[in-house]
């Protein structure tokens, strides 16, 4: 067909490869206008979905479904370094990040004082973004998470849009016992409350909560958890390994009646109370405008849910499955609001986001034996927690594929991932050779002096920066005519950083004149790009004082952020009125704007705003 025909004419002519489209170039054929639903997974890999592909691991109505009867790359080519927040604004611009200016999660935004840092999801790219382009040419947008469309800037926003939170909980953790907790018995109890055993009381951050006993059995059994409103009624009732929720409606801002809520989970409840253990989660608020479409959301998903709490990991006995509930109910509220956008007609591209990959590999990628985390039995349950994460995003993806009777329906990811077993301290290593000065900071950390000759800034993942404290900068001390000599030391010294096995633990150690050919060469990676090498991550800020260890145990057993590495690349997967089936082997992540705008009926994002 012509369609298919010239999408490989395309993909000749881009060849794989960091470089950014010329001016003119041809974009992808072009269509009548059609509605599209963009979505990102974040964290799938293009080849761990090709191996479970060919072991038939999905349900045939998801991935396997948009492989078997759409176009299907092999791997979808990410940019340097493979971060969310780069990889984003890349798929968003067809530009790559040293065009776009967005170098990292974090960086040192070009210009401003040493240690003032900017986050790549919050900063506009020097690039025209494939929702500016879509509004500009006449096409309503709807962004749901999907990172960029931050809704902070002009720039940012869409018509509509449900914000990602990314604050992490700071839930409770509660154990108590009969033994040790003053539980105090309850004389009343609510009309639709029973208890067999004298009902029990103890109190947490000013909620009520209730201990019963709900057998009549003659025997004391405490197998109930209550929790009471400040009017005496029942606001939640939940046994051991069930969530509940707390709800209620506030002002937030000029808005009245906003829903915020917290959702909390029984770990333990013994029947004679000597072990009693209560997860009560963060209180959130759905974020989304405008108003109405934040309200639909509300009666349709609730509130935002919350991101998966890493701290039900920590221990010796990690809570793998009251994670995974987590990450399966905030993928549950991103597909429901989903529904509410797709019950309106009023949209032409609908961007959407799906985290629960990256969240779960992240802290499940436990294949490493050389983590000093790894036992059999620790990786069997990590590993069984990454194939349900792989089936909630399946299930998702079916969801999203539904959508092919009214539109086209684009399934991409930013990343795929890599296991850990060491860690790096960038900084301490520069700290040790008098590069980087530090001064006593909060907490018993050390800190950035204002007058260090340089500083190190950790990007994410395995990638990071080192940028010199130039009299051009504010408060800058290093000279120009000495600042190329800074960066050559700290270059040297970086490059021959070996472990205790004699290995180099960069990859690249690269200046700004070498960083061109990564793509990745602009005024906002400062100086120097270093990026790990191996099974290896780097660590970002400073050590407490004293402790300037260069090398050490993985703060989390999963990372991205590396350079072109196949097994770090995306997915790519496209369904539409006439897109024959096809295998397109490597589709670049820079093409996929183009590939979209083409679909929708408008030319793709310019050079510029």
């Amino acid at each position: 067909m012509d369609l298919k025909r010239g999408l490989f004419r395309l993909l000749a002519v881009s060849a794989i490869g960091a470089g950014w489209p010329a001016t003119g170039a041809d974009p992808a054929v072009a269509t009548p206008g059609r509605r599209v639903v963009v979505v990102s997974f974040d964290g799938a890999g293009g080849l761990e979905l090709g191996r479970r592909l060919g072991a038939g691991f999905f349900s045939p109505d998801g991935f396997a479904r948009a492989a078997r009867e759409g176009e299907a790359a092999s791997r979808l080519a990410i940019v340097t370094p493979s971060l969310t927040a780069v990889s984003h604004v890349a798929l968003a611009t067809g530009a790559p990040p040293g065009r776009t200016g967005i170098v990292g999660n974090t960086f040192h935004l070009a210009g401003t004082a040493l240690r003032e840092r900017r986050r790549g999801f919050d900063v506009d790219p020097e690039t025209e973004t494939l929702w500016e382009a879509a509004a500009r040419q006449g096409k309503r947008v709807v962004s749901m998470g999907f990172p960029g469309t931050s809704q902070r800037s002009a720039r940012s926003r869409t018509a509509m849009s449900l914000h990602y939170n990314e604050v992490f909980p700071k839930a409770t953790f509660w154990k108590g016992s009969a033994a040790g907790t003053p539980f105090t018995d309850v004389s009343s109890l609510p009309a639709d409350v029973v208890s067999f055993s004298p009902a029990k009381r103890f109190d947490l951050e000013n909620l009520p909560f209730l201990l019963l006993d709900s057998t009549d059995d003659g025997e004391t059994n405490y197998d109930t958890l209550v929790v009471l409103g400040a009017d005496g009624s029942v606001r939640a009732r939940a046994r051991t390994g069930e969530w509940f929720s707390l709800s209620e409606r506030r002002e937030q801002g000029a808005e009245p009646g906003v829903l915020f809520g917290r959702w909390s989970k029984v770990l333990t409840l013994s029947r004679d109370l000597s072990a009693v253990a209560l997860y009560l989660g963060d209180v959130f608020h759905t974020e989304a405008s405008p108003p109405e479409f934040r309200r639909a959301i509300e009666a349709r998903a609730g509130f935002w849910p919350g991101l998966p709490d890493a701290n039900l990991l920590r221990g010796a006995d990690p809570d793998v499955s009251s994670f995974l509930e987590q990450a399966r109910r905030l993928t549950r509220f991103f597909l429901d609001a989903f529904e509410v956008a797709d019950q309106s007609a009023d949209w032409d591209l609908l961007l959407a986001y799906i985290p629960i990959l990256d969240t779960c590999n992240h802290y499940l990628l436990l294949t490493d034996l050389a983590n000093p985390s790894y036992s059999k039995e620790r990786a069997a349950k990590a590993a069984a927690g990454i194939d349900d994460a792989w089936r909630s995003a399946d299930e998702a993806a079916s969801r999203f594929l539904k959508f092919r009777e009214k539109g086209d329906v684009f399934l991409v990811s930013d990343h795929g991932f890599r296991a850990m077993n060491r860690s790096i301290s960038p900084a301490a290593i520069l700290v040790s050779a008098g590069l980087l000065k530090v001064v006593p900071g909060a907490g018993g950390r050390l800190e950035t002096a204002p007058d260090s000759p340089l500083d190190f800034i950790w990007a994410s993942g395995g990638t990071g920066f080192v940028v010199v404290n130039r009299v051009g900068l504010p408060g800058g001390v290093v000279p120009e005519d000495e600042a190329d000599a800074v960066v050559s030391k700290a270059a040297a010294l970086l490059r021959e950083t070996r472990d205790d096995r004699g290995e180099r633990v960069f990859a690249v150690v690269a200046n700004r004149t070498e960083a061109v050919a990564l793509g990745v060469s602009h005024p906002n990676m400062g100086d120097l790009i270093l990026i790990a090498a191996g099974p290896r991550h780097l660590r970002g800020g400073l050590p407490a004082s004293g402790d300037l260890a260069a090398l050490g145990p993985p703060e989390i057993p999963g990372q991205h952020g590396y350079g072109a590495d196949p097994a770090l690349d995306g997915l790519y997967l496209h369904m539409g009125d006439g897109v024959a089936h096809a295998s397109l082997g490597v589709v670049r992540e820079l093409d996929v704007a183009r590939l979209v705008a083409a679909r929708l009926g408008i030319a793709p994002p310019g050079q510029t705003p």
